[in-house]
């Protein structure tokens, strides 16, 4: 099916109204990222957000229904349960089967011919779409709008391999998309992995910005040392390791750092920011690199490492930072010329929920409050 019949058919779904959680600063009526489309294609998943659990997983068609991921008979995960044919759902406890549209069809310890009991479908379902390698949940109470769907770069499986994993952060869904977009941090934070105090990063430069879009590139040296000084010796390269990364935000929750050593080498981090709470965010990321011929055993399970390692960096200083939410008041916090991807990702939230806030007060009352 293509992307329009997707987007059209998510259209027509039943949103239920959802009431608002308790995350501050919570963007309303847009696109959130919540799992690649590498992970959709295996489903069910898992999609914890703002309090609220959901069930993602392919209809028949391929396409993305999202509901509330608690079986209606006890409560069990239906994320836990498997799929079947024509894009049926079966919970793992008493093997119940529902639906694409979430209808019970099945309550298997029921006598032969016996109908399910009353209100046995699935409720809360959201409109959810594939799009540009990820599922994107509409959150809020105005209708899903396509146009807000970013363009994102594709990197197809031809030519680029992926691992994926997530990593739990305890702290504001703001301050995990800062950490993501910010640069000079790295030669303090992660000098034991692939920076250096000896070569500082630089100001981003070539500043791109869109309605929901940031974009920057900087250049700097990586530390040679080790196996790596040995190899460029033992192929007579010299001269500084130099890195090129092009940091990126698509609005409201999605980074991507696209880094290149050298003409070498290149590696692309999409990283989605699922907010919980004002102190707990689950971030689901995506890694791309050049397919090899060869792959060494284990080889992606030591990216995975890699990356968790990079996290757990910083990691120990973003849970220590206050408030947990960024301030959008460009005042209570002191910026330098590195600060420009922070500032404008400020800029750029801080008018969305303003926006949304004013909609929100011009609305009016409906008929019989």
């Amino acid at each position: 099916m293509s992307f329009a019949g997707s987007v059209s058919g998510a259209l027509s779904g039943s949103a239920s109204e959802t009431s608002p959680s308790q995350v501050s600063q919570l963007a309303w009526n847009c696109w959130y990222a919540v799992a690649s489309s590498f992970a959709f294609r295996k489903g069910p998943v898992a999609v914890p957000f703002a309090g609220h659990d959901f069930v993602l997983f392919p209809d028949a068609e391929g396409r993305p229904r999202l509901f509330s991921d608690r079986c209606p008979h006890r409560g069990a995960s239906l994320a836990l349960g498997r799929l079947e044919e024509e894009g049926c759902l079966r919970c793992p406890f008493h093997g119940w089967k529902f639906a694409a549209d979430g209808t019970c069809l099945e309550a298997p310890a029921e006598p032969a011919g016996a109908s399910p009991p009353a209100r046995s479908d699935l409720v809360g379902e959201r409109p959810a779409v594939e799009s540009r390698g990820f599922i994107w949940m509409w959150w809020g109470s105005g209708p899903p709008d396509p146009a807000l769907l970013p363009d994102l770069p594709v990197f197809p499986d031809d030519a680029w391999g992926h691992v994926e994993s997530s990593f739990e952060w305890e702290t504001h869904y703001s301050r995990v998309i800062e950490s993501n977009l910010d640069n000079s941090h790295a030669y303090w934070v992660h000098k034991g992995t692939f920076a250096s105090q000896d070569s500082p990063l630089s100001v981003p430069v070539d500043l791109r910005k869109a309605d929901r879009m940031i974009a920057a590139t900087v250049s700097f040296e990586l530390p040679v040392k080790g196996v790596l000084k040995l190899l460029r010796t033992l192929t007579g390269q010299s001269g500084p390791l130099c890195a090129t990364t092009t940091f990126s935000f698509y609005y409201p929750n999605l980074n991507i750092v696209d880094t290149s050593i050298g003409d070498q080498l290149r590696f692309i981090f999409f990283n989605a920011s699922l907010p919980q709470s004002d102190t707990h965010t689950l971030a689901r990321w995506v890694k791309y690199s050049k397919r090899k011929r060869w792959r060494l055993p284990g080889s992606e399970a030591q990216s995975i490492a890699i990356s968790r390692t990079i996290f757990e960096e910083d990691h120990g200083v973003v849970r220590s930072q206050r408030p947990t939410p960024v301030p959008l008041d460009l005042t209570q916090e002191r910026h330098v010329a590195s600060d420009i991807l922070s500032i404008e990702y400020r800029r750029m939230h801080r008018r969305w929920l303003s926006a949304e806030a004013a909609a929100t007060m011009a609305r009016p009352e409906p008929l019989g409050s």
